[in-house]
């Protein structure tokens, strides 16, 4: 018997032992793996005139005081621009001085702030604003340090570890390790901008997360924080009834993290869906298709149902309603709201599309002839 406590005692040792070393790996992986990704992460400041209808995620929060309720009031009752500076994160993806960032954060301003690793601080050109990715390409004004290359977003899987660096809760240069906990999501910042194809991860990603960029194990970026999920945040639903029961979840915005914080997680672009437009971005030429719908997944039905339409766009000229159901574009069957975004994104502002719907019973066709994007929408 002394002899099997004597085995048993090793065994344990042996299993501290091992337990220990595994733990000690972990951490020289982890702060190896920060150090080399902070030199190449920056703050961004941006400010501009905001309008009082720029925001419409505010107007929609259901604020969690009497203090939040009056201030949000005062806003909405003066009904005048008013100037708003922000906060957040950006990386650097080549060492030209391109940073990718959060389009929350410079919306409306020609130029803003960049403060690198090393504290040195310089202006940076907004040179492009996607409004589909909720992303923005800013040019500093001289080169920058260490860049950080782009990984394969594909390859991420629900499950997976990511490191997230950025001015976390108000502080430079933080780091948190968040967990993949679902692809695909979709989601609505005010009233007309419809987010699709985003991962959602799990982590305490605080006030300035936005635009932060999401690392895997070997240093590549793979993700975009664009959008927070807060639990303290309420959002009234829509009007209709029929958006009550489809309608995407409303996303805070990076003012919206600022004011009230973010601890349930946070929703980034997949780093390949920035990848295709790069290039456009960093020329100024940024052309997205407009077609002026909000589309939601069905319950326990394929297609996009209609939960918005935007006034005077080429779907409310074309005569889509909403609550419509769209089935298909262009022959190709669409399945879900995701597939809607993904078959806009391969087209062009003035390409014809035909749109099959259902309306009831009926299923009618509709011809619509694209906008662009940011001439006919916010």
């Amino acid at each position: 018997m002394r002899w099997v406590l004597t085995l048993l005692c090793v065994w344990m040792l042996t299993l501290s032992a091992s337990a220990q070393s595994v733990l000690e790996s972990l951490e020289r992986e982890l702060t190896s793996l920060t150090r080399k990704v902070q030199a190449g992460v920056v703050s961004v400041e941006g400010g501009a005139l905001v309008a009082p209808d720029t925001a419409p995620s505010l107007r929609a929060i259901a604020p969690p005081s009497e203090t939040a309720r009056r201030w949000l009031e005062a806003m909405r009752l003066l009904n005048l621009p008013s100037p708003v500076s922000r906060k957040g994160s950006g990386f650097i993806i080549d060492r030209e001085g391109w940073v990718l960032t959060s389009a929350d954060i410079v919306r409306g301003a020609e130029t803003c702030t960049v403060r690198f690793a090393d504290g040195r601080r310089t202006t940076a050109r907004v040179v492009s604003v996607d409004d589909v990715t909720n992303l923005a390409l800013l040019k500093c004004a001289e080169p920058t340090p260490q860049s950080l290359s782009l990984g394969d977003s594909d390859r991420v899987e629900v499950g997976s570890l990511l490191l997230c660096v950025g001015t976390l809760g108000g502080y430079e240069r933080s780091a948190v390790l968040v967990m993949v906990s679902g692809r695909e999501r979709t989601g609505a910042i005010g009233q007309q901008q419809f987010l699709s194809n985003l991962l959602q991860v799990s982590g305490a990603v605080g006030a300035g997360g936005s635009g932060a960029p999401l690392v895997n194990a070997r240093g590549e970026v793979v993700g975009v924080i664009v959008a927070s999920i807060a639990p303290g945040m309420v959002f009234l639903p829509p009007d209709s009834a029929s958006a009550r029961r489809a309608a995407p979840p409303s996303l805070g915005t990076s003012l919206e993290m600022s004011l009230f914080g973010a601890t349930g997680g946070a929703l980034a672009v997949p780093i390949n869906d920035v990848k295709s437009v790069l290039d456009d971005m960093r020329a100024g030429r940024l052309r997205r298709a407009f077609l002026g719908v909000m589309p939601a997944d069905r319950d326990g039905g394929e297609g996009a149902e209609v939960v918005r339409v935007v006034p005077n766009s080429p779907a409310a000229r074309a005569g889509i309603r909403l609550g419509d159901v769209i089935v298909g574009i262009n022959n190709t069957p669409v399945r879900r709201a995701g597939d809607v975004s993904a078959t806009l994104r391969r087209l062009k502002p003035g390409d014809t599309v035909q749109i099959d719907l259902l309306r009831g019973a009926a299923r009618i066709r509709v011809r619509v002839q694209l906008g662009e994007r940011g001439s006919a929408s916010p």
